[in-house]
């Protein structure tokens, strides 16, 4: 005799079989543009900048980056930026790295046509500009992995929101509410986006400083040996959330930084927060909208 499952024993198999379909949907994704990873070690081998002309012209998507980049107010031009040979000698090895990873990761999540893509494309963006600037700001190393982590800090949101339209009829945003993130959508969908984006960041063979930083950057305290940029991604994230709502984060998800572990244990004073929204708010303003055109 066949025994009947119970309530309980129903949704329990649900919930593990959606949390494989959505783990098997992260599996599924394109690798990360083999072309990032050619022009990287191009870079970190001080190859000549005509080898690295030559990669970045087989792809229109980043030579376009570059350009916009290159012609943004952020650099200051008094005349137009033409040639992509141009565009990498005024970059430099450092920003010319990070348009081409921020270019190579709009396959994959904007900027989107719906608001919530938008959303949540312009929201990577201001907190791997801002997680460059507090690298700057309390003379942190490692640049470049740090914005690489902080760019791809919500790339579990992609194939979430997917599954919670599909299965839910409602956005991540709507399922969230006023409440935590984290525990909101493993109640919901039995698996959230930080580990989400751990296991894609995984299958893109990214080191695993970069990969800790993402399944950890709600809880830096937890990613062991490589909870410094765990955090700095926490502390990118929370300040990029602060500055793009400040009422909702007032009165809904305080923020408040002197009374945060996180941004205390990092010396992240409010003067060093204020700089970083001016900086935003001015120059690197024009940075991001080089980074999200399409």
């Amino acid at each position: 005799m066949v025994r009947e499952l119970s309530g309980n024993e129903i949704d329990a198999l649900h919930y593990e079989l959606l949390v494989k379909d959505i783990t098997a949907a992260a599996e599924r994704l394109p690798p990360f543009p083999d072309v990032a990873w050619k022009i990287v070690s191009l870079v970190k081998s001080m190859a000549p900048v005509k080898e690295i002309e030559a990669l970045i012209a087989y792809d229109p998507a980043i030579a376009a980056k570059i350009l916009r980049m290159a012609n943004s107010v952020y650099y200051g031009r008094q005349y137009g930026v033409r040639t992509v040979r141009e565009a990498i000698l005024l970059l430099g090895d450092k920003r010319l790295l990070q348009v081409v990873i921020a270019a190579c990761a709009t396959l994959y999540y904007g900027p989107g046509n719906s608001q919530d893509e938008r959303d949540l494309w312009e929201h990577s963006v201001n907190t791997a500009l801002l997680s460059e600037i507090i690298a700057r700001l309390t003379q942190r190393t490692a640049v470049l992995t740090l914005y690489t982590a902080s760019l791809l800090h919500d790339i579990g949101n992609t194939i979430l929101n997917l599954y919670a339209k599909i299965y839910l009829h409602s956005s991540l945003r709507q399922i969230r509410g006023e409440t935590e993130a984290i525990t909101t959508e493993r109640r919901a969908l039995g698996i959230d986006h930080q580990e989400l984006g751990a296991i894609i960041a995984r299958n893109w063979k990214f080191p695993p400083e970069i990969v800790s930083a993402i399944e950890n950057h709600h809880n830096p305290e937890r990613a062991g040996k490589y909870e410094e940029i765990a955090s700095l991604v926490y502390i990118a994230n929370k300040m990029a959330i602060a500055f793009s709502k400040p009422k909702e984060t007032e009165n809904a998800k305080a923020f408040d930084p002197d009374s945060d572990p996180v941004f205390k244990k990092f010396h992240i004073t409010r003067g060093i927060i204020q700089d970083s929204r001016q900086e935003l708010l001015t120059g690197m303003s024009d940075v991001a909208k080089a980074l999200g055109s399409a």
